[in-house]
Order: C-alpha cells, then structure tokens, then sequence
C-alpha cells in the first residue's frame, strides 16, 4: 500500500513515517501542492494523509483540485492540530473520510486506518477472483459497469442482455448485477431463480425504479442490495465490496461449519471415521439392507500384540502403525465401503452390497498386505498384523450384529492370530 504524506512539518512526517513501520505501507512525503501531485503523478497512490496547513495553500485548495483530476477517488484524511466540530463540517463535505488529530496522535490510531483501507485493497482482490455476471438489456448499461470493473482490474465477467440464456448457462457465478426491467422474465423472478439456485451469491438490483415498493419487493426477494441508476462509480464500488465483505464472512462459517461437522465424524489421528459414524452408517445400511434385500458385510479387526508395540517401539510407532493400516484400507476398498476406528487398535469395514466369498477375499489381501508393510525409520524389526472378524448381516439389530463380529475376532486370536475368521 502506498500513502501518500503532505505536511509542512517534516517532524511530522518523520512521525508518520515511524509509525507506519509495522504496517506493509511505504509513505511518500512532500510539503507542498505542486509535490503531492508530481507524486501523485508518477506513482500508484492508495491513501493520501494532508496536513490543513501546506507551503503552499490549504488542504482544502488541494482536495478542490483533486476533484478535478483523474486521482479524486483516492481517499483522503486530514491531519490537523486544529480539530473542532466547524472544521470537520468543511471538509466533510468536501469528501475526506476521516480525521487524525496532532494532538491526540498515537501510533495505534494511525496504524487502524491504514488496516482499514488495506482491508479495502483486499476485498477488491477478492472481486477481482471472483465469478460476475452482469445482466441488462441495455448495451450502454452493460458497457458503463464493464467500464468500471474493469478501471478496478475486475476482468472475470460474463455478461447477458436475455435473462433466458443467463439461466440456460448453468453456469454459477459469485456476483451477479442485475437490471430490474428485463425481456420476457422480471427482474424480481431471476432474483427469486438465482437465490434459490445458488442461497450465497450476492445479488445487486441495478434499476432506473426509485419506488419504495420496487425496491422491497427487490430485497424480499432474495437481492442483496438494489442500486438506482444513474448512480456513482465509487458508490457501486464500496456498494460491492460492503456486500463482498458479508460474502466473505458467509464463506468462512460455511467452512468452519463443514470442518467442524468433519471433525465431528473423524478419528484425529487416522483421519477415518470414527466410532460415532460407524453406528450411524451401521444403522442406515441396515435399513437399507431389509429394504432391497442386499447383503452387508463386516469386517472387525483387532491389531495383533498391539501393546508390544507401544511398550518396545514406544507410543509414536504405535500411532504409525495405526495410520498405515488406515492409508492401506482405504486403498483397497471401494467408494462406497466404509472404514473406521472403532475404538484403540480395533477397527470396522463396512461392505455394502457385498458377499460373504468377496468379503472374505478383500479381508484376506488386507491383512496379507497389512503383514508385508515395512518400517525402515523404526529402530529393530518390526512386523504387525492384524486379526479379524468378518460376518454378514441376517436380521439382527446393529448391537448383535456388533457382537457377532466381536466373538469371531475373538476366535480368531484364540486361533493363533494374523487370521480372519468367517
């Protein structure tokens, strides 16, 4: 980000300078006018601070000859020892969004509104990667927000002058403009097509209507916003980044809601399902099971002298082991299998639609494969198996179908271990 200093006190540019240090601002510093603007001039400025008082002439005589020129819509805050109500109203309406006080100046004040309007910098570079439809039926309508968004660097935009071919795209877009007067299809419709399609886009109604009823129709209907044309092209663009904000904050819970509903169904260790999942998934394949009379199989598998292991190679080879016999399952099996920790060294395979032979094949190179996986970073030989139990689902509820699997296991290491028992 670069600021943008007019002072006549290089004491207090120094002090500007100092305290944006732990910011990613660089300050370029003048006293007068005529410099602000050669800098203006020859680089990219993002935020201009200007003391009342210049070298030659007043903050004020600056702002007024700003508006003139191509940098008016950089934002500009006022530095001054003179900070009273009378003062703030004048510049106000000349434009500055904000005022620093000499007087009260700390390094914390500064630094908020230089995040401030690099927050600004950042939703724009959010706009920018995002998907953005425009749709109106008039060509200058459509050439004067393309005009626009693009003056901002924002290029991924399709647009449409029939709301028909929008809907027929099937494409999905972040943004969408749309115009509230449209051929063949309302503008209010698409509102209602878009939000119920795609419930966190953001939807901007832009329309000539300024009827009070038009707009809340607009808003109830799904819009985020609505627009009157003709309107500002600063105004159209705090008016997106404001809603691009919310955007922004409605994504984040989503994926916090998604990992957390992740983690609520995840072993943390293996990264498989974990024991309250395998229930649920139990349940559902067993209702699904007496109604289209498939077969479902399970697989229980209990890691063979699994507390040798921690006790000689310690606890860290022993989550080691844990993890490679979830990496080599999930290999093996099918999308529509289910693997999971049912609790220590004991795990579940669910197999869906499958035989007791084809059960038992798939259990047997698991366990064949599972034997032959090497440890070359562990200290002593090492080799692990497993056992399992491995039976069908024939009309009992998921407690004794769990014991049914639990006593087969058993079995199997009464047996000798490294065994599946069927």
């Amino acid at each position: 980000m670069n600021i943008l200093h007019i002072d006549r006190s290089t004491f207090f540019q120094k002090i500007i300078k100092k305290g944006t240090q732990l910011t990613r601002a660089t300050v370029q510093s003048c006293t007068t006018i005529n410099e602000g603007f050669e800098i203006l001039s020859n680089i990219r400025i993002d935020l201009i601070l200007v003391g009342q008082e210049l070298e030659d002439g007043t903050a004020a005589d600056f702002i007024n000859h700003k508006s003139k020129t191509r940098f008016d819509s950089i934002p500009v805050i006022i530095i001054t020892s003179d900070d009273n109500m009378k003062n703030r109203e004048i510049y106000f309406k000349l434009g500055v969004v904000d005022f620093i006080s000499k007087n009260n100046f700390s390094k914390e004040q500064l630094i908020e509104h230089i995040s401030f309007f690099q927050i600004q910098d950042e939703l724009i570079e959010g706009i920018k990667q995002s998907r953005i439809a425009i749709l109106d039926d008039s060509k200058i309508s459509i050439k004067v927000l393309l005009s626009i968004l693009n003056l901002h660097g924002i290029q991924n935009i399709d647009t449409y002058e029939d709301p028909e071919e929008l809907l027929k795209s099937n494409k999905e877009y972040d943004i969408y403009l749309i115009d509230m007067i449209l051929p063949k299809i309302s503008g209010k419709h698409m509102v209602i097509d878009i939000r119920k399609n795609h419930p966190s886009a953001i939807i901007i109604v832009i329309s000539a209507i300024e009827n009070f009823n038009s707009i809340v129709h607009a808003l109830e209907s799904g819009a985020n916003d609505y627009m009157i044309k003709p309107f500002n092209a600063r105004f159209l663009m705090a008016r997106m980044k404001s809603n691009f904000r919310s955007f922004q904050l409605i994504k984040k819970i989503e994926k916090q809601k998604t990992l957390l509903e992740k983690m609520a169904v995840t072993d943390s260790l293996t990264g498989i399902k974990n024991r309250r999942y395998l229930f649920d998934y139990i349940e559902r394949e067993i209702a699904r099971s007496k109604r289209h009379g498939n077969p479902l199989s399970m697989l229980m598998i209990d890691i063979d002298n699994f507390k040798n292991v921690n006790d000689n190679f310690g606890h860290v080879t022993g989550d080691i082991v844990l993890k490679k016999l979830a990496t080599l399952v999930l290999e093996e099996c099918r999308s529509n299998d289910i693997f999971g920790r049912y609790g220590g060294e004991e795990f579940i395979l669910i197999m869906p639609e499958t035989t007791m032979s084809n059960a038992l094949k798939l259990s047997n190179k698991l366990r064949e494969n599972f034997e032959k996986i090497g440890y070359p970073k562990i200290e002593g030989e090492l080799r692990v198996t497993f056992s399992g139990g491995l039976c069908q689902w024939e009309g009992e509820s998921l407690e004794e179908f769990l014991k049914k699997a639990d006593v087969l296991l058993y079995k199997a290491k009464e047996s000798g271990r490294n065994r599946i028992n069927a």
